[in-house]
């Protein structure tokens, strides 16, 4: 897995980002070189704010198809005598700042867990921790059947790449919405809304399809929610001219978030194709 895949998110409490007009004087006693780093400007953090500015996306709420999105937060003292506000959170969205009637020492080290910077930060930490809960939506068709029996063929196959997800990619948590509904009358009877889909597909890092014949039902729908949201994704199917025109031709169509398509005749190929090279399939395609 990437490094940068490994952070959920970044917090700057009282941080100087632009330098600081007070540190770099006392520093200078004793560290020239972090009094050099932190003065206003210098060379090294206008290299730092590039770096973000150019490479990265702080926004917890963005999608990004050509950058890492690192959802990244600031605290800023009111009473802060070494760090400014500007300093402490330029470059951030308002939403994704606090600031506190506090001195320094108060906002990089709150006294208890009652601290107002205490708990703002621990709440971020939950929703940077949830923003991907799963590591793969898996897309098979519920609805749009026929019979139990083609259900409970569907539902099988479902189950089984679940586990090689799990077993040759390492992935801790796959979301496949027929996990725990075991016949069709119970999946009719679900009351699954598609806002509860579609914040499934948001928390999930990878989309899965997987299409054995040409039929009307939602994981369609579900894998163009997945190129809006971009989720790299990857297509199996039996036949590419089942696939309307469109997700026919995303493979070519280069889009930013990725699209792979794999025909496969059996399910030992998507089976072979798992084991090697696993989390590869898609991690050669932008995400």
């Amino acid at each position: 897995m990437d490094l940068l895949d490994r952070i959920a998110g970044l917090f700057l409490l009282a941080t100087p980002q632009l330098g600081s007009l007070r540190v770099p004087w006392i520093l200078s006693w004793f560290s020239p070189e972090d009094a050099d780093a932190l003065k206003p400007h210098s060379p090294l953090l206008e290299d730092i704010e590039r770096t973000f500015e150019d490479h990265l996306v702080v926004d917890i709420d963005a999608v990004s198809y050509d950058k890492p999105v690192i959802p990244t937060f600031a605290v800023m003292g009111t009473s802060d005598f070494w760090v400014d506000r500007l300093s402490a959170g330029i470059g951030l969205p308002t939403r994704q700042k606090k600031i506190v009637d506090r001195t320094h020492t108060d906002v990089v080290k709150p006294r208890s867990k009652d601290s107002e910077v205490y708990g703002w930060v621990r709440d971020r930490v939950k929703k940077c921790l949830a923003r991907f809960e799963h590591d793969v939506f898996l897309a098979m068709a519920m609805a749009g059947l026929d019979t139990e029996e083609q259900y409970q063929n569907y539902r099988n196959q479902a189950l089984t790449i679940e586990k090689w997800l799990q077993d040759y990619c390492g992935f801790s948590s796959v979301f496949y919405a027929g996990h725990n509904l075991k016949t069709m009358q119970e999946f009719e009877a679900e009351d699954f809304s598609l806002s509860e889909d579609l914040e499934a597909l948001r928390r999930s890092k990878y989309f899965m399809l997987v299409y054995p014949e040409r039929i009307v039902s939602s994981v369609l729908f579900e894998a163009g929610l997945a190129v809006a949201l971009g989720k790299p994704s990857v297509y199996f199917i039996r036949d590419r001219r089942n696939l309307p025109f469109l997700m026919k031709e995303a493979e070519q169509a280069k889009l930013p978030a990725g699209v792979r398509i794999y025909e496969y005749e059996s399910l030992s190929k998507i089976e072979n194709l798992l084991q090697n090279p696993g989390e590869g399939l898609w991690k050669y395609l932008g995400g």
